[in-house]
Order: C-alpha cells, then structure tokens, then sequence
C-alpha cells in the first residue's frame, strides 16, 4: 500500500503569491521562499510515498470546443507597479518549476495541450492500485469528478483548509448547469446552484434536455468541465524525477538569502523530509 500525493502545480504557485495569507507577496524571490516552505511543510504532513508535482499545459481541446474559454483571464495590463508585479511573479514561477524538475526528488508532470485536472486524473487512473491512498492538493472544485469515481482518492482544499466530500450527483451535470465564471463557462440562463442541485436529485434532467436552449447551454459547460481520458496519448505525458540535490539547493537558498531556511534548527528537517522521498525511489528501483 502507497500514500501518492498529487500537487496542482498552478494551484499551489499562486498561493505562494499571498504572504500566508497577509497580503501579496514582494520581494525579488518572496513567492519562492513561500514555496520553499510550503512543498516542504506539504511533503512533510502527508508523509506520502510518492510526490507528482503535475502542472498546466494550454487546454487546447477546451478552446477548440468553445473559444472563449477562460478568455476573462486575458487582462492588457497597463500599471507600472502592476506590470512589474506579474513580471516578478512569472520570473519566480519558472524558478519554481526549474527547482521542482532538476533538483528536488518529486516527479514533474507536463502536456502542453492538457490542463493539469486532467493530467492528474490520468494519474489516478493510471499509478494507484487499488488499495492505495491518493491525495489531491487543489483548491479546483472540479477535482470532485475524480473523488466520485474513486473511493481511494481524497481531495484537500488547502484554502479552505478542509477536505472535500463526494456529491450525491453527479457534479458534472450540476456544473455543466452553474457554470464557472473563473473559467468563463457560461451555464444554464437562471440555473442556480440550488435548483441545479433539485434538477439532479429529482430526476429532472432527462426532461430539461428536451428544451433545445437548455441543451444547448447544457451540453457546452458539460463538454467543458468533464475531464479528458488522456490514454491515448500517455507515452506523450512529460514526467521526470531528479534526485534530490540537496547541494545545489543549499546555494540557491544562500544566494537568494533564505535565511530561515538554512537555520540550524529548519534545514535538518528540511534535508530529511526530502530524503525519505529520495529513498523511496530508490527503493522502487529494486
């Protein structure tokens, strides 16, 4: 039996731009020294045999299928001290994700046409046995599709700071009626999350489909949010485990002066924590 942990990369990257929830972060590498704590603090908690660290590629199906999805995130920036922001953050991102891919011992996960959602439910399908234990690590409420299938796999919503629970329904259909303003997924017109719900559980569906409005608005926030069976291009899923390099991790910290981190007290368990993961890998390899 094996605890595998799944890290929605994005998800988790954006969070480290808040100061533990303070306010943004600043700093030259302050969304890096947020990060550096907090894969730590999370490989740490979980205690899990195996770290996919899976992150989002452009959805391409997504936006052949309807083309202005996700469109609202698109925003010309024009502020100076906004401009520099997000150039600060992007910089800090590739940091992130240059670390995880070469120097730490948790497997990175990459398609470039694939969102992450779906790259990790390809994960589930396809590294866990049965009597295995899979964690998710997301705030996306979309990972509920994979918790509904299976009964082995929890999702933890580490902004909320809880785990969430099964639906009674099917939760494709119910969002396919909501919709998502995040992702600019449009829903049903006057479909609430309530009536949504009462549709689902009362057997309702079958005859809202008949009405070619309801279908059609229906059937586009379905196809959508219902996660990709990506089997068929599984040999084309990048995913690489560095060993754990701990020395040249000891200069990045010094060089980016992450004091706190390379204390006395901190960087042992910091050491240790990845080099259980290290060894687990090792051990795979027997």
């Amino acid at each position: 039996m094996k605890k595998v942990l799944f890290i929605d990369a994005y998800n988790m990257i954006h969070r480290c731009r808040f100061n533990w929830g303070v306010g943004m972060a600043d700093g030259e590498y302050k969304i890096v020294y947020n990060f550096t704590r907090l894969i730590k603090a999370t490989a740490e908690e979980y205690n899990a045999d195996d770290v996919y660290f899976v992150v989002d590629g452009k959805p391409k199906k997504r936006i052949e299928k309807f083309a202005e999805y996700k469109s609202n995130r698109k925003k010309e920036l024009v502020d100076p001290e906004e401009i520099a922001y997000w150039e600060s953050f992007h910089r800090q991102k590739r940091i992130i994700l240059n670390m995880v891919k070469e120097k730490y011992p948790i497997t990175y996960v990459y398609h470039s046409d694939n969102e992450a959602d779906d790259v990790i439910y390809h994960l589930c399908q396809t590294k866990l046995n049965p009597e295995d234990e899979g964690i998710i690590i997301s705030s996306d409420s979309d990972y509920i599709q994979i918790i509904n299938e299976y009964d082995n796999v929890k999702l933890y919503n580490p902004v909320a700071r809880k785990w969430r629970n099964k639906t009674e329904y099917d939760y494709v259909s119910w969002k396919a009626m909501v919709g998502d303003r995040s992702d600019n997924i449009p829903g049903v017109p006057r479909i609430g999350k309530v009536t949504a719900e009462k549709i689902l559980k009362n057997g309702e569906l079958s005859d809202r489909l008949k009405d070619q409005n309801f279908r059609d608005n229906y059937q586009i926030g379905y196809d959508l949010i219902k996660l990709f069976d990506l089997s068929d291009i599984a040999d084309e899923i990048e995913m690489t485990k560095a060993e754990f390099d701990l020395d040249s991790l000891t200069e990045d910290f010094k060089q980016m002066e992450f004091n706190s981190v390379l204390d006395e007290t901190y960087y042992p368990v910091f050491k240790s924590v990845f080099e259980r993961l290290a060894l687990n890998e090792s051990k795979s390899l027997l």
